[in-house]
């Protein structure tokens, strides 16, 4: 007799996306590649190394002097510092746990979307093959590089899947907020809800009824995710985006009625257009195969469903068109949420959920599902390729010589980059790309930077006089306000020409250092100090004497005088930095005060002194406690509730 279990259809179904999703990335794996370009090179493995390292040396990752100036990072939730699955990232190197991240992320969508499907009591081929489409569609694909829209876009068919489940729900609501792309998470959840309507039978429970559980569920998360939550929202209160995007900012990537085609396939667009390392956010392909699969369980399912699937993909292309046409441009200076959103482009994952409801309906009715099944497989797998740019596993470990002057020079100062470093020489080659310092690559190698590039969510002050240096007429008047911000070197395509900057030489950009001497704090007598205004002035004022400031770790630093005055720090003056002034008499905490915009000074007495900075923030302290005593609440009501099913009476 046979004892063994059979294998159930989900377990199949289980064992199959994961054959695809090994299909597709084990080949790459074992040529030693790795999805390259984009956000992946120059913000996320910023936002990802960087923390690590302050973890694996026994430190919070708190605070991160070498972007924009200095910024919480414990704030800044593109990272997803707080999201479980970047604990890979804590434990290998960048390049394998980017591998092993994405292929959970790719697994996982398509695995939530086929139990969703099934949840709709569709079989388990339309399933596999509704999974099949979200995960390995162009939509997906073609957030390889965004860790974190990945993260959030993988979590979005549980939101359907679980919309009942109140305590289920609230952990995939939290779980979505920490993957790093807030923002997604509205979006996701106003698809679920218009998804339910639109697929409601008459005798359902109706939208007062989903209204309670999700009130529960979104309680739950909110304090689940404070830890996140409340630091973010200190920074995003105090960042330049917190009045939303402008009108010319928001509709820079819009989809054209031509770009419509592209949702079905990339054979619909001319080779020679087809750019998704350039256009990735119109990497939006469903193929061929699952849009025939869409459009056959558009004509099956009843009226009232087909129309209410049918009105919301109307509206989410709309959406995406932004400034093409007079109807979209209206929506997006009108409606209010969408002031707080970057690029209509970026709206396109709000037709993931009722695509692969019609792509599954469409293979539950089709005859011959197995092989049109495969026929999809095999299909996305090839245009997933495609769409896919690589580079060799070892570039992101590959410094550079640029990187390798800079630390040997700026002995804790910053380097200001040309505001033109990214069309001066974009597109001379991956490594090129790599090690010319775009973006955020100088966070690993604790190179600190005067720069404004990627991260919406910067402290305003810190923001706005980074930009009052980048908009700078040219070299002479940027090195005149160099040492403000403590920067010693500045990057030009072209040499400098400027009396104040020194040529050294040129590891792919012209380095200059200046003439005059460079601290990040310096002291100034009574009169002088006091004049220091609060804003950024239209001139640099005259600079006082240079200080040394010493740095022990990335949350505090100190420095050291002699002599009665105000002592300029060039340290943005942000909530949770506390200070203190060491006297031979004694201590005691002082309050700064703002000087020219994000930096701060601090009177100092006479005869020798020390002025010790901390940065406790209370916003982060708050949120752990929030959040520690909601898992304790969360934890003891599934113990409760298991034990009460398991619970046998006598």
């Amino acid at each position: 007799m046979n004892g063994g279990r059979r294998v159930g259809p989900e377990a199949v179904v289980a064992a199959a996306l994961a054959a695809a999703v090994l299909l597709f990335f084990i080949p790459l794996w074992a040529r030693g590649l790795a999805p390259f370009w984009g956000d992946l090179t120059y913000l996320h493995q910023a936002w990802r190394a960087s923390p690590a390292q302050s973890i694996q040396a026994g430190r919070a990752p708190l605070w991160e002097p070498s972007l924009y100036l200095g910024m919480p990072m414990a704030a800044s939730m593109q990272g997803g510092l707080f999201y479980p699955p970047t604990q890979v990232f804590y434990f290998f190197g960048f390049a394998t746990a980017t591998a092993l991240f994405e292929a959970l992320h790719v697994f996982l969508a398509g695995w939530l979307a086929a139990l969703w499907l099934r949840s709709l009591r569709l079989n388990w081929g339309a399933c596999a093959a509704g999974g099949l489409s979200l995960a390995f569609g162009g939509l997906m694909v073609s957030r390889l590089p965004f860790l974190n829209h990945l993260a959030a876009l993988a979590w979005a068919p549980a939101l359907p899947l679980l919309f009942r489940r109140r305590a289920a729900l609230a952990s995939a609501l939290t779980l979505m907020f920490l993957a790093g792309y807030p923002t997604f998470l509205p979006g996701a959840c106003a698809a679920a809800w218009a998804v339910a309507l639109a697929l409601r039978s008459r005798r359902a429970p109706g939208p007062s009824s989903w209204a309670v559980d999700w009130a529960a569920a979104g309680a739950l998360a909110l304090s689940l995710s404070a830890v996140q939550l409340l630091p973010a929202l200190e920074l995003a209160s105090l960042s330049r985006r917190s009045g939303g995007v402008a009108p010319e900012e928001a509709l820079l990537w819009s989809f054209t009625f031509a770009d419509l085609r592209q949702w079905i396939s990339p054979l619909f667009v001319p080779y020679r257009s087809f750019h998704p390392e350039a256009d990735w956010w119109k990497c939006v392909y469903l193929g061929v195969t699952a849009t025939c699969a869409a459009g056959l369980g558009l004509r099956r399912l009843t009226r009232a469903r087909a129309a209410g699937l049918s009105a919301l993909l109307a509206f989410v292309a709309v959406l995406i068109m932004g400034g093409s046409n007079p109807v979209s441009r209206a929506l997006w200076t009108y409606l209010p949420p969408l002031r707080y959103v970057r690029y209509p482009g970026n709206l396109s994952y709000l037709a993931l959920l009722p695509l692969t409801a019609l792509v599954g309906a469409g293979f539950a009715r089709a005859d011959r599902a197995p092989i049109l099944t495969l026929m999809a497989a095999a299909e996305l797998l090839v245009f997933a390729r495609l769409a896919t740019p690589t580079a060799p596993r070892a570039l992101f470990t590959e410094a550079g010589p640029l990187v390798r002057v800079l630390q040997s020079r700026l002995g804790g100062t910053r380097y200001l980059i040309s505001p033109r470093a990214l069309e001066a020489s974009s597109g001379l080659g991956l490594v090129d790309w790599k090690t010319r310092l775009y973006g955020l690559t100088n966070a690993p190698y604790r190179l600190r930077a005067v720069a404004d590039f990627g991260e919406p969510l910067v402290p305003g002050p810190n923001y706005a006089f980074m930009d009052r240096l980048l908009s700078a007429r040219g070299a002479e008047e940027a090195a005149a306000w160099m040492p403000w911000a403590g920067a010693s070197r500045l990057l030009t395509p072209r040499a400098a020409g400027s009396a104040l900057l020194i040529t050294e030489d040129r590891p792919l950009w012209f380095v200059s250092r200046l003439a005059g001497p460079v601290a990040l704090a310096y002291q100034f007598s009574a009169k002088k100090g006091e004049a220091l205004p609060a804003e950024t002035p239209a001139e640099p004022p005259p600079l006082g004497r240079p200080l040394a400031v010493g740095r022990s770790r990335e949350d505090r630093f100190s420095v050291d005088g002699t002599g009665a005055g105000w002592v300029f720090v060039a340290e943005p003056r942000y909530p949770g930095w506390h200070a203190r002034l060491e006297t031979p008499r004694g201590g005691n905490a002082v309050m700064a005060v703002p000087a020219l915009g994000p930096f701060q000074k601090i009177p100092v007495p006479d005869g020798p002194w020390r002025v010790s900075f901390l940065y406790k923030p209370d916003s982060w302290r708050r949120g752990v406690l929030v959040s520690l005593a909601a898992l304790l609440a969360f934890g003891f009501y599934w113990y409760h509730r298991a034990s009460r099913l398991n619970h046998v009476p006598r």
